[in-house]
């Protein structure tokens, strides 16, 4: 051990590795996170699993990732991608099952990599893992390295699965996160907290009690660990954002330490790491944009896992089409055949509609041109939002997207719900437009959501709390923040 700690001490930076959870929402943040370690003078090991490393490093061709990036950083960034333990073909969308595979595949890989000595970067003297990966701490506190668990969701979600021992003894929940009673709809965390809707049992909303039940096991479990076994905690995102969370009396707040929103630092330059699973089609989307009015555009974008039926498809399109109202549609790569023939047939002639595979989402959501986003509530779209004032019209899919949608709409009343009206669950064009009309021309949203774009920028000033929970520039070794500290050592 005494070697090893002298090859770490000799090492010319610290060396973070950064472990996210597989999917979008979550690698993106901690790519935001591995810019601000890079910044602060840190190398970093980036470690996505192989499938997703092939799909970042071919989205990021002709941008500064990979030998670029390194070497704008001074070459302190290394790509890595491990095996997650499925098969090819494999649908990696079925979390069951990519959970239990990765548990099993990925630890003796990343053994490897915690005792490397990069010719480069020396050896990893800290770690960073998704919170939903907090088994792979063990290994790290094996070593004795410090480390911290990033949760890339809402504190909320987090304070919930934290607290569910109690719902449990509480007569909440069964013990399989299932509803027992909740009298008007609703349950308190503590007496000193207000009262949350039942919508904020995130790990109720995967289609079928089998798959509720394992989630609810992982995410609890997971979570746990991650307090357990971590020198700290960080969440994306800011204490004026969610402050009954970041209360004096919520158990939580001596938990959990802000450091978001950070899909949305400022970086030193435009071609940092993104870490998109999709190229980005910049050009054709904001030349579209810069052609409409101010406010005029409806976004619509539902992140990279949410799946729509084909009639509802239909009702979506037909109702961009009918409201005459200009609209960028983000449709995934190679879901485009899913499109109703009539809406293609149709959209040359509309003039004012823009269908893309993927789109520059900060870039698009901070032009003046768009007027409202129609998304599916994923936590780094929902704070992408709120960072550009931009309000929000909610679609959600599954699990946290719900938690957020009840935030958006009811707690900080900056955004509107759209709801199936029929008894087929199926949201009708009539239904989408007369919610699309209401939001553009809802001057109390707009306000409303002005405010907590302020709040974000203040969180993210130099004296804003997030970004002294992070690091502020020109800290010195003397004076760092919990986080950086807590990796230096």
């Amino acid at each position: 051990m005494a070697a090893a700690d002298d090859a770490r001490t000799a090492a010319p930076h610290p060396h973070a590795l950064l472990l996210p959870y597989p999917a979008q929402g979550h690698v993106i943040p901690f790519m935001e996170l591995a810019d601000r370690l890079l910044d602060r003078g840190f190398a970093v090991t980036f470690v996505n699993t192989e499938f997703n490393h092939r799909r970042v490093v071919v989205a990021a061709a002709g941008r500064a990732l990979g030998a670029a990036a390194a070497a704008a950083c001074d070459g302190r960034l290394r790509l890595v991608g491990v095996a997650d333990g499925m098969g090819y073909g494999e649908d990696r969308d079925n979390l069951v099952r990519l959970n239990a595979c990765m548990q099993e595949a990925m630890p003796p890989r990343l053994d490897a990599l915690l005792d490397a000595d990069d010719e480069r970067l020396g050896r990893v003297t800290c770690v960073v893992v998704d919170a939903g990966m907090s088994w792979a701490l063990d290994a790290v506190k094996r070593r004795g390295l410090p480390a911290a668990a990033l949760w890339p969701a809402s504190a909320a979600v987090l304070a919930v699965l934290l607290g569910a021992k109690k719902l449990i003894r509480d007569g909440v929940i069964d013990d399989d996160g299932a509803p027992v009673k909740l009298e008007n709809n609703s349950f308190r965390l503590a007496e000193s907290m207000p009262a949350m809707d039942a919508v904020f049992l995130a790990w109720n909303y995967m289609g079928n009690r089998d798959a509720e039940r394992m989630v609810f096991h992982y995410l609890t479990t997971t979570a746990w660990a991650a307090v357990a076994k971590a020198d700290v905690v960080l969440c994306n995102t800011f204490a004026d954002l969610e402050p009954d969370i970041f209360g004096p009396h919520s158990p939580a707040a001596t938990t959990i330490l802000p450091i978001g929103p950070l899909r949305t630092w400022q970086r030193r330059t435009s071609e940092a790491p993104a870490g998109h699973f999709w190229r980005a089609d910049d050009e054709a989307c904001l030349s579209f944009l810069n052609a409409q009015a101010h406010g005029s555009v409806a976004y619509v974008a539902f992140g990279s896992l949410t799946v729509m039926s084909p009639a509802q498809l239909q009702e979506l399109a037909l109702a961009l089409l009918a409201s005459g109202r200009p609209f960028l549609w983000v449709f995934r790569p190679g879901l485009a055949a899913e499109l109703p023939a009539a809406f293609m047939d149709l959209l040359p002639r509309h003039g004012r509609g823009k269908v893309v595979e993927w789109a520059p989402q900060e870039k698009v959501l901070a032009h003046p041109a768009v007027g409202c986003f129609l998304t599916h509530c994923g936590w780094n779209s929902t704070l992408e939002g709120v960072r550009h004032g931009v309000p929000l019209l909610c679609w959600p899919y599954f699990t946290d997207q719900f938690t957020n949608q009840a935030y958006i709409c009811d707690m900080w009343r900056v955004g509107l719900r759209i709801v199936p009206n029929d008894s087929d669950g199926i949201v009708t064009k009539e239904r989408i437009m007369e919610r699309l009309e209401s939001l553009m021309c809802d001057s109390g949203v707009k306000e409303r959501m002005k405010r907590l774009k302020d709040l974000a920028e203040r969180s993210m000033g130099t004296e804003g709390q997030s970004l002294k929970n992070l690091g502020t520039e020109g800290q010195s070794l003397k004076n760092l923040n919990t986080f950086m500290e807590s990796m230096r050592k």
